[in-house]
């Protein structure tokens, strides 16, 4: 199949995940029938696409949240998997054409060398003794145990252990620590390393994320009411007609 792309030049892991693909293409020379709906991998059918033929192409890849059609994959397996999309994109988008990405970032990303550390909500604990109070008595009686120490503070021994060694404020004590992954950046490499550059971004704004009862939380957790759209440009002409809009629908 005629491409422009050089899989000598990419890097070893996305030559790796690409070559087979356009191995079975060239065999095929054919491409994907315009005007029906495809279904299927589009790191199959991208290559399948004629060559500098669309002028826009919007993709809304997954956002490693952990949902059905992704948890079996790894952090890096996900970095792939866009890395190949983003780059097979550049030979079937025309000169002057866009890439539009719809993504947000990751807001559970798993950071084990990120310290534990729970959220104090101070107007509902139930019980008045303070880390400051456990690590007190456990100067003065050393060998204390923790029921030992819950007895003499006159709390439970589920209080000592969370006083002492806290909560994960995103998914509990036994998991590692979690922090947001700005993902703009790593979309922004895998396009220009394809040959794209960014021309714009936009926000997408959602429903007031605190409306919603699922994040209803004694602890805080990353919450986002927006997504974002990467607009990247393949090098050309980028033809338009301002006379297919009103002004009013121009100006919005």
């Amino acid at each position: 199949m005629k491409s422009d792309v050089n899989l000598d030049r990419l890097p070893p892991e996305v030559k790796r995940v690409l070559a087979p693909i356009y191995s079975r293409q060239k065999a095929e020379q054919s491409y994907l029938e315009i005007d029906k709906v495809h279904c299927g991998d589009a790191r199959s059918l991208l290559p399948l696409i004629e060559p500098n033929s669309v002028a826009l192409s919007v993709w809304s890849p997954p956002y490693f949240v952990g949902k059905q059609y992704e948890s079996h994959l790894s952090f890096d397996q996900w970095k792939d998997l866009l890395r190949a999309v983003i780059i097979l994109h550049f030979p079937v988008v025309k000169p002057g054409g866009f890439l539009v990405i719809n993504i947000a970032d990751i807001l559970c990303f798993k950071d084990p060398s990120m310290p534990k550390i729970q959220a104090d909500a101070v107007n509902r604990k139930r019980s008045p003794v303070t880390r400051a109070d456990v690590l007190r008595a456990m100067k003065q009686h050393p060998g204390y145990n923790r029921y030992q120490l819950a007895e003499l503070l006159g709390c439970s021994e589920q209080t000592i252990d969370r006083r002492l060694n806290g909560n994960n404020i995103r998914g509990g004590k036994h998991e590692p620590q979690t922090r947001v992954k700005i993902v703009g950046g790593l979309v922004e490499e895998w396009a220009l390393a394809a040959g794209f550059y960014p021309y714009d971004r936009r926000i997408w704004v959602k429903d007031a994320a605190w409306e919603n009862s699922r994040w209803a939380s004694l602890s805080y957790r990353s919450v986002d009411e927006f997504e974002y759209l990467y607009f990247f440009w393949k090098p050309g002409i980028t033809s338009f007609d301002r006379s297919r809009l009103t002004d009013e629908e121009w100006t919005q």
